[in-house]
């Protein structure tokens, strides 16, 4: 392992993973003071991800032509400069916002599968789960803390200071990832290709390749299941199922979270079992996360609802690690990056394709941000309980049992 280079990379990953907690809180909060409209606030999501699956269709144009290390720091330092450029704007102007919005969204859809392809550039192929499972474990931390931190800031700052502390930590970022040093790993076959546009290579790589494939299957029925989780269907299920305050939704949220980051420890401390057993891990975790859910969906007891909260953190991080590892072990460096990108595309092009995943997430998509009391009222045509949350709990066991025995039979047998 590339010590000081996997370091610069999880250190600068966390910064600038911080910096995206900061710069949504800022720019919600800026939002809703400068027109104190719940609309508004709601086209911000609808924004985002559009924009990155934009940024995701081009990313392997961009591959081809730059060195990852290059992409990554570029990526990077381009929302540094349009962060610094929103602040320096009259944040009123929801014309300069939006574009800048769509245009910082645009370089993410380059970041993350550039990341995810340069790990294996900076571990050996053995060290992969460590370094999933860490990699994994700092992402929740600051995902866990994050947004605490980032509503204390705003309340005590406001959004245009937390929007500039997110610039300052993308610099920060920014600069550690420019000391990483790439190393090559030993190429394995190349995949069979027709002439075509480069887009497409990571999807002949996935079409081509029967465990990528199978991945991407599970990745796609994840999608579609994973509308259960969001934070307007958990908020209802506070409300409806277990009958609590609004205390319990962030205590879910949280207990969410600390599953995954238990998953992420669980695979750095196993890493030498779940290398062996990798199948195992996709299908039983899938397996496991179905249970969890079901059992979630139709538990009117708080605590054992947490309790599950936690269990289906820790199923789907010990899948995910799984499955991120079966990708960088059965692609050759020059696809990886596409694979990824792909596969970035495919998790968030099957979520937003259900309808009540994009309507949810434009009113709740981050947890910890929901919308001021007065404006719920006006939610309840598109959020009735009975039409959303019954019918969100029962599919995703429907879709995940599927989806585990089908790793079981198939993923055993192709690595």
């Amino acid at each position: 392992m590339k010590r000081s280079s996997f370091r610069f990379l999880w250190i600068g990953q966390s910064l600038a993973n911080g910096g995206d907690l900061f710069y949504i809180i800022g720019l919600l909060q800026i939002l809703y003071d400068r027109t104190g409209s719940a609309t508004i606030m709601t086209t911000v999501p609808f924004a985002i991800t559009f924009s990155r699956l934009g940024g995701g269709v081009v990313a392997p144009w961009v591959m081809d032509r730059f060195p990852l290390q290059k992409i990554l720091v570029s990526s990077q330092g381009g929302k540094s400069l349009l962060l610094y450029f929103l602040v320096g704007f009259d944040l009123q102007s929801i014309s300069i916002l939006f574009p800048l919005i769509s245009a910082i969204a645009f370089l993410d859809g380059w970041a993350t599968p550039t990341r995810q392809a340069l790990l294996p550039r900076l571990v050996s192929s053995t060290e992969l789960v460590k370094a999933n499972s860490w990699m994994a474990m700092v992402d929740q931390t600051v995902q866990l803390g994050g947004w605490a931190v980032g509503g204390v800031l705003a309340a005590l700052l406001g959004g245009p200071a937390l929007v500039m502390g997110a610039g300052i930590l993308f610099t920060i970022s920014t600069a550690l990832m420019a000391r990483i040093q790439v190393g090559e790993r030993k190429k394995s076959p190349p995949i069979r290709q027709k002439p075509g546009p480069t887009w497409s290579e990571g999807w002949l790589a996935i079409r081509q390749i029967p465990s990528l494939r199978t991945v991407a299957v599970i990745d796609g029925l994840d999608g579609l299941a994973n509308v259960v989780w969001i934070a307007a269907i958990l908020y209802l299920y506070v409300e409806e199922v277990i009958r609590q305050s609004e205390v319990w939704w962030g205590l879910i949220n949280a207990a969410f979270f600390a599953g995954l980051l238990a998953g992420g420890l669980l695979g750095l401390k196993g890493e030498s079992a779940i290398r062996r057993r990798l199948s195992l891990c996709i299908g039983g975790g899938t397996f496991l996360l179905a249970v969890f859910t079901l059992c979630f969906g139709h538990s009117p007891i708080p605590w054992l609802s947490l309790i599950l909260s936690t269990g289906v953190g820790v199923a789907t991080q010990i899948k995910g690690i799984g499955q991120q590892t079966v990708i960088q072990w059965q692609t050759s460096d020059p696809l990886l990056p596409k694979v990824f990108a792909a596969r970035e595309w495919i998790l968030t092009a099957t979520f937003v394709s259900t309808p009540r995943g994009m309507t949810a997430s434009s009113y709740f998509l981050w947890p910890g941000f929901p919308l001021p009391s007065g404006d719920k009222s006006s939610l309840s045509p598109i959020f009735h309980p009975k039409s959303l949350l019954i019918p969100s709990t029962a599919l995703s066991p429907c879709l995940c049992c599927p989806t585990s025995l089908m790793c079981l039979l198939l993923v055993e047998g192709l690595l």
